[in-house]
């Protein structure tokens, strides 16, 4: 069941798009194979696009931080999602992008910059695959994570995010077992700390990967 809650914004209703809706930790936004309703706009909390794959597998294709877009962008019912969109965070804000609202000129901008950093995160992500080692996928894909959403404690940054070390493996496409041993690694190295869905990193300019 997707549990959602309709609420209404803080600014001025005529400057702003009032369909906005509230969903909890693992309630589904939209699903793969159904037919697309155009673009969503991400206010608060976190949202992850995962995808089935042949012979039963997945991927996680992105993680989605606030104020970024995502969705397929049909609008008139002629395609199919090629992902499932799934909350990760509790209250979690979404806003609909309907046809209308993406004439707004301000929206439309928003729109075009959206395509244009997903054709960058697929080429980013082709480039590590080929030039990266899996050590170093994992790193930059922390790093990507701690830069969106972490939260600065004077040279340390905090990383709050609900993702399973096998989640973390789909996103820097190798296994779970080495996301774990590069954990452990880059602890007993100093350079974070970590605990379930909490990276402690002691300093995020020094962990930064030769790629990012």
């Amino acid at each position: 069941m997707i549990s959602s809650q309709k609420i209404q914004p803080e600014w001025n209703q005529e400057a702003s798009f009032p369909d906005f809706k509230l969903f909890q930790k693992g309630c589904l936004i939209y699903k793969q194979g159904i037919t697309s309703e155009g673009y969503y706009l991400l206010k608060k909390g976190t949202v992850k696009l995962q995808k089935s794959l042949d012979k039963g597998s997945q991927t996680i294709l992105r993680i989605v931080s606030e104020g970024e877009i995502f969705g397929e962008g049909d609008f008139y019912g002629q395609n199919e999602n090629q992902s499932t969109a799934i909350a990760i965070e509790d209250d979690t804000i979404i806003q609909k992008l309907d046809a209308e609202k993406t004439k707004i000129p301000e929206v439309n901008q928003q729109v075009q910059l959206h395509l244009l950093n997903q054709n960058e995160h697929l080429a980013t992500r082709l480039q590590r695959m080929l030039f990266e080692e899996a050590e170093e996928r994992i790193k930059s894909l922390l790093f990507d994570l701690a830069s969106k959403k972490g939260k600065n404690f004077g040279t340390e940054t905090l990383l709050k995010i609900n993702l399973t070390h096998s989640e973390l493996a789909l996103l820097a496409d190798t296994s779970r077992q080495m996301v774990s041993k590069t954990l452990s690694q880059l602890k007993k190295e100093g350079q974070l700390n970590y605990s379930r869905n909490r990276f402690l990193f002691r300093n995020l300019l020094n962990f930064k990967p030769q790629l990012s």
